[in-house]
C-alpha cells in the first residue's frame, strides 16, 4: 500500500467524506491516526462519535436487548441503540470514528459490515450526514491485531500514513509543543517515528507530545525523557537541548536581529530554527525576518514554513512577500 503523509490524507478525508465513501486508516502505533480524523472534524464543524471496536461483542454492535410491553399486553424484545452512535434524526455533521478496527475480533468485524456498508443495522440508521472512518495497527508493529476479512476489507477506501517532519512541525507549532523537540526532530527526523517491538519506550509523535507536556515538571531529564521517547532518542534529546540552552535567545534575535550570532554547526542551526519558529508571530514577523534572512537558505525555507503553518496570515506580510520575490527558486 502506498503510504500518504497527515496533509495529503486530510484532503483525501473531505472527498471521501463528500461522497459517502468510508475511509480506513492504517498506521503504527502513536503516529496520530485518530488525531488526524479530529482535527478533520474540527476543519468540517463535525461531532466525533468514538466506536473502540476491539472493547466491542458482536451483539453491542447491534445493541443491547430489553423487554418491552406491546399495546396488545404481549411483550417482545428490542435492541437498543448504542450511546457511541448519534441520533438518527440529527441533520448535523458528525463522524463514525470505528477506531481499533483490526484489534476487534473477526466475529465483530463482521457484525459491522451492515452499518459501514449500508449505514444501518436492524432498525438503527446513520443520521444523513455521517463520516465514517476506521483507523487501526499494522500486524508488523506487534499490536496484536487480527487479520482484517476481505468483506470488511472492500467496504472502505485504505491509506497508509506515514510520519512526515514537516506535518507534525506544522501541527507541534500550533499546539505548543516545546521549541526545543521541534528543533531536535528537525535534526533528527528519523526519530520522529521509530517503533520497535522489543523496547518498552519508542519515539513517536504520540510521546513526543507526552515529553512536551512532562519537561516543565522534569527532576532529571534524562529519565523524563528516556521514560517516553527510549534511552538512546532520549539520550540524543538531552544532549541537543543543552546546546539549545547555549543559543542566542529570542529577546537577543528580536532586539538585534541584524546583528546577533548566527550558529554554524548544524545542530546549532536546527536548534535556533526551532526556537525561531515557535516564538514568531504576525507582531514579531518583521525582525524575526531580518535574522532568518541571514541564515543559510534551507534553515530560512523551515523557518518561514513552519512560521506560515502557525499563522497563514504570514504570507500576506511583506516581510515575507519580500523574501519569496528574491527566493523565487526556493519551494516553501
Amino acid at each position: 500500500m502506498q503510504s500518504i503523509r497527515p496533509s495529503a490524507l486530510k484532503d483525501e478525508l473531505h472527498a471521501n467524506s463528500l461522497s459517502d465513501t468510508p475511509t480506513f486508516i492504517h498506521g503504527g502505533p502513536g503516529i496520530g491516526k485518530s488525531e488526524i480524523v479530529y482535527q478533520f472534524a474540527k476543519s468540517v464543524n463535525a461531532k466525533v462519535y468514538e466506536l473502540r471496536a476491539n472493547l466491542f461483542d458482536p451483539v453491542d454492535v447491534r445493541g443491547g436487548l430489553k423487554v418491552v410491553e406491546e399495546v396488545d399486553g404481549s411483550f417482545r424484545t428490542h435492541y437498543g441503540v448504542p450511546e457511541d452512535y448519534p441520533d438518527s434524526n440529527s441533520q448535523e455533521h458528525h463522524i463514525l470514528l470505528i477506531d481499533e478496527l483490526p484489534n476487534a475480533p473477526q466475529a465483530t468485524q463482521n457484525a459491522l459490515l451492515q452499518l459501514i456498508l449500508n449505514r444501518c443495522i436492524g432498525t438503527y440508521k446513520l443520521p444523513r450526514y455521517t463520516t465514517i472512518i476506521a483507523c487501526g495497527n499494522r500486524a508488523q508493529d506487534g499490536a496484536a491485531v487480527h487479520n482484517v476479512p476481505t468483506t470488511v476489507k472492500t467496504r472502505f477506501a485504505h491509506y497508509e500514513i506515514e510520519a512526515n517532519i514537516d506535518d507534525w512541525c506544522a501541527w507541534a507549532s500550533k499546539n505548543n509543543i516545546d521549541a526545543s523537540i521541534i528543533g531536535f526532530l528537525r535534526y533528527r527526523p528519523n526519530l520522529l517515528h521509530k517503533v520497535d517491538r522489543i523496547e518498552e519506550a519508542m519515539p513517536t509523535p504520540r510521546t513526543w507530545s507526552m515529553l512536551s507536556r512532562k519537561l516543565p515538571h522534569a527532576v532529571d531529564e534524562f529519565y523524563t525523557a528516556a521514560s517516553v521517547v527510549g534511552d538512546g532518542p532520549g539520550g540524543e534529546y538531552v544532549t541537543f537541548k543543552r546546546i539549545y540552552a547555549d543559543l542566542p535567545t529570542i529577546e537577543d534575535i528580536l532586539q538585534h536581529p541584524t546583528t546577533t550570532r548566527i550558529p554554524e554547526q548544524p545542530d546549532q542551526l536546527y536548534a535556533i530554527t526551532g526556537a525561531v519558529s515557535a516564538h514568531s508571530n504576525p507582531t514579531n514577523w518583521s525582525d524575526i525576518m531580518k535574522f532568518v534572512r541571514r541564515m543559510p537558505s534551507e534553515f530560512q525555507v523551515c523557518c518561514i514554513r513552519d512560521g506560515i503553518a502557525k499563522y497563514p496570515e504570514l504570507l500576506d506580510e511583506k516581510a515575507t512577500n519580500d523574501w519569496i520575490k528574491n527566493n523565487a527558486s526556493v519551494l516553501i
